[in-house]
């Protein structure tokens, strides 16, 4: 990794490129079923879509070819990734955008349609200041993903955390509710279920960089603790419960 003054700026968030190179593969399968879960949502593809720590790109190329929208937005602190995120396009697109997060402002307000984001939040120290970037880019009737399993209900997250700390990541604890707290006291309308209910877990104990202590913690990583809010501009008709 390069070194500017006393900091080491990274070139890839695993500060190993074979490591970053192996995301999307092992991420595939998550990805999958978040596009499963905005294709039971969206009655009309969204023209305008947003991934909020889009990396190299990997979902934001999903999103991409499955609903073919006008504008890409993708929010990536690291320079690197967004390089290589830039180069699947080809023009398939009319626009793409991929942004640093000190950004966010070139985002219209309430112009954007489909928002994502995939295990991001536990690397934000202020989850009420994220809520508030997304509320004022979301469109009035779209619709927020935000994927998480690295949080303070899921047990293996204390393992990871102290893994990650050690890698050199600041990371936060984040709890599910506190989360849709401070979603709703943006005036978003939060909503949760587990990402995944069934299918096949690929797992490589030889070569995975976060490991599992045994197979009842991976399928309930899996199938429980990794959750997909979704976010909505709330109605003040509605009634909560």
């Amino acid at each position: 990794m390069p070194v500017k003054g006393n900091l080491i700026e990274r070139v890839t968030f695993f500060g190993d490129p074979e490591l970053d190179s192996d995301l999307p593969k092992a991420n595939e399968v998550f990805w999958s079923s978040i596009i499963g879960h905005i294709e039971q949502d969206f009655g009309v593809p969204p023209r305008v879509i947003l991934d909020i720590g889009c990396h190299t790109g990997g979902l934001l190329h999903r999103l991409n070819q499955r609903f073919s929208p006008a504008e890409l937005f993708g929010v990536e602190p690291l320079a690197a990734a967004r390089l290589a995120a830039s180069r699947g396009f080809d023009g398939s697109v009319p626009r793409v955008w991929l942004l640093d997060p000190s950004e966010w402002d070139r985002i219209p307000s309430g112009a954007v349609d489909l928002i994502t984001s995939h295990e991001t939040l536990y690397l934000e120290s202020d989850v009420q200041d994220f809520m508030k970037r997304v509320r004022r880019v979301l469109a009035p009737t779209g619709s927020a993903y935000v994927v998480l399993g690295c949080h303070s209900e899921n047990p293996l997250w204390e393992i990871w955390k102290a893994q990650m700390l050690a890698d050199g990541h600041r990371v936060y604890d984040h709890l599910p509710l506190e989360i849709m707290k401070d979603a709703s006291s943006e005036g978003l309308l939060p909503s949760v279920q587990p990402l995944r209910s069934s299918g096949w877990i690929t797992y490589d104990p030889i070569r995975a960089k976060f490991l599992y202590p045994d197979l009842r913690t991976m399928l309930d990583h899996h199938y429980r603790y990794k959750l997909i809010f979704r976010l909505r501009v709330a109605d003040d008709r509605f009634t909560h419960s």
